[in-house]
This record gives C-alpha cells, structure tokens and sequence, in this order.
C-alpha cells in the first residue's frame, strides 16, 4: 500500500513538472509572438508616420509652389496691362496677326517654364450694353442682331425674357414676364444666366455663351469676332463672314473704310455697322501656363483686364 502511495505521488510530481514546462514554453511562445507583433506594430506605425511626413511635405511645396506661381502670374499681368495701356494710342486697331499676341514662352531657372498669350476680347454681342442709357431700351442698331441670334437657337420668345432679366425696370414686355429673382442690372458674371433655368432650356442659356459677352464696350471687334457672330451682323451674310476670317489672316481690318475692300462688301454694308462694328479692344484675356522643365503642367491662370481703366477686372485659376 505505501508502495502504491509512493507512485502515485512521484507520478504526479512527474505531471507538475511536466505541466510547469509546458506552462514555461507556451508562455515563451506568447512573449514571443507579442514581441513580434510589437514589432510589427511599431514598422506599420513609423511607415505610415514616414507617409505622413512625406505628404505633408509635398503638401507643403505644392502650396509655396502655387503662391510661388500666383506671385510670378500678378508680376506679369502688372507688366502685360501697363504696356497694352502704353500702346493704346499708337495702334488703330487689334488683331492676332500682331505679333504680341502671339504665344510666347519664358524660361525661368527656379520657376519653369512660363507660356503667356493675350487675346483681345469685344468679340461678341456686347450684354453689358444693349441698352441705351436709360437701362430700358434696346439699341436699334442691336434690334435686328438680338432677334436674328434667338431665331438662330430657336426660341425668340426666350430673347425677350432675357431683356427682362437684364433691363433696368420691372415692366415685363410685351409677351413677357418678370420674375422676383431677375436681376434688372448688367451682368456681372455669365453664369448668372443660369437664374433663367427655370424659364428657358439650359442648352439655349450655355449657347448664349458663343453669341454675347459680358467683356465689351459696346461694339464687336471685327478682327476677333468668330465667325457665327459676324453672320448675326447687317451687311455680313455667310460668304461676306466667311471671306472676312480669310482675309484678316493676312492683313489687319483697322477701319470700316478697310472693310469696303473686301470682295462683295458695299459702302451700304459699312452704313449698316457703323454703331456695330470696332477694330479695337478694351478688354484682353490673359493666359498663363507654368511647366516644370520635365513638361509636367503646373499651375494655369485666365485673367482678364481693362486697357482703359489699367486694372485686372477677373482672376480664375484652371
């Protein structure tokens, strides 16, 4: 019986010892696992901090390059609107065959490349200025143009609730409306148009666009104008506007006595564009592109200014 006892109690502190050694390696096996899953943890958390860091710096000379850029495109359009201000007077009228308005490219050591090109606007129906100057009116040289152009986008009744939206007083004209919400004022953005949704179709609103500006003085520059524009015109049918875009790639149109040369026009066409028709811009867009020497695009600016009153009237950046 004591012999028994005596195995038993060997057997089990067989067991115990055998239990302390699994105990001991599982418990290595755990430190060891925790150890690499620490590890683990601290390369995620020091990689995605390195990521962190490294967007924020590229964050970081994205935003110096850009004020870099806006910097470098007010420089130039300061120096761009005193010149085209100088010029004014020494030239009768403004075309792109002139070579200032052709692209030209400036290579900067640190600030890449830099591509600049001006355009002369007054290049479509003057919005600003269809009125006379009781805000009320329409011009009559304007009359037939205005009438002609939503004719053209099929939806004439459409015409004349935009004079109510644009006209200085809340009278509807005759079959027309005025809303709460028209501005009766000039416009200052095209995109103010869109208040019109409601009443015409969004696709006639968007081909305004191609037919009017708001960046005129009144008159179309017929050196610019494209070419459905300068059909809308009295005395320019299709073939006269057709012949007209020929030939100002040669030669520059400084005055209506000029257009008289063109095959087909008449001095009955000068009489009809006399209130009409300009050879001379007061509003240029300005368009700048800077690249990296590698070609990569950076920033883009469109600006707009006034040669009359010397200052940038709009600033977008693309």
């Amino acid at each position: 019986m004591r012999m028994i006892t005596a195995l038993k109690k060997k057997m089990n502190l067989k067991m115990l010892s055998c239990s302390l050694k699994n105990k001991n390696k599982n418990r290595k096996g755990f430190v060891l696992v925790s150890v690499l899953m620490l590890g683990v943890l601290l390369i995620s958390c020091a990689t995605a901090f390195s990521w962190f860091v490294r967007l924020q710096a590229r964050g970081i000379g994205r935003e110096r390059d850009a004020l870099s850029s806006r910097s470098m495109a007010q420089v130039f359009a300061n120096v761009i609107v005193k010149t085209m201000a100088d010029m004014a007077g020494r030239y009768n009228a403004d075309s792109l065959r002139q070579r200032w308005f052709q692209p030209f490219v400036i290579p900067m050591e640190d600030l890449g490349i830099w591509i600049i090109q001006i355009k002369p606007l007054d290049d479509k129906i003057p919005l600003r200025n269809l009125f006379l100057p009781d805000g009320n009116t329409l011009r009559r040289e304007f009359s037939t143009v205005w009438d002609d152009l939503w004719d053209k986008l099929k939806n004439r009744e459409a015409g004349t609730l935009v004079l109510d939206f644009l006209d200085k007083n809340t009278r509807p004209r005759v079959g027309s409306a005025e809303r709460d919400n028209f501005i009766n004022r000039g416009l200052y953005d095209m995109s103010e148009l869109l208040i019109l949704s409601q009443d015409i179709e969004e696709e006639a609103l968007y081909s305004l666009e191609d037919y009017g500006t708001i960046w005129s003085d009144g008159k179309i520059n017929l050196n610019v104008a494209p070419q459905e524009v300068l059909e809308l015109l009295p005395g320019l049918d299709t073939g006269l506007a057709e012949r007209l875009i020929r030939e100002r790639e040669e030669r520059t149109f400084e005055s209506l006595k000029d257009l008289q040369t063109l095959p087909g026009a008449s001095p009955r066409t000068s009489t009809q564009l006399t209130n009409l028709a300009a050879f001379k811009s007061r509003y240029f867009e300005i368009q700048i592109q800077c690249m990296n020497y590698q070609g990569e695009g950076g920033n883009s600016f469109s600006i707009i200014f006034d040669r009359t009153d010397r200052k940038i009237v709009k600033w977008e950046e693309i």
